[in-house]
């Protein structure tokens, strides 16, 4: 994002907008949620598998 949007003005225009069009910003807000879970979940899943890589003699040793 650009570093020179004033915040103020930022977050005035994100009100009028909440206020103008509420389902899209709705939509929007569950689709950024919808993001970070994906993102959550792929980060979860890349530690899992580097567990699993770093452990994996000991694993076998187990089985």
């Amino acid at each position: 994002m650009d570093k020179n949007i004033d915040k103020e003005q930022l977050s005035k225009s994100l009100k009028e907008l909440v206020i103008t069009e509420p389902d899209f910003v709705k939509a929007l807000l569950l689709d950024i949620a919808n993001d970070l879970k994906r993102i959550k979940r792929q980060r979860l899943e890349q530690i899992v598998n580097e567990d699993f890589a770093e452990y994996e003699a000991v694993f076998r040793a187990l089985a």
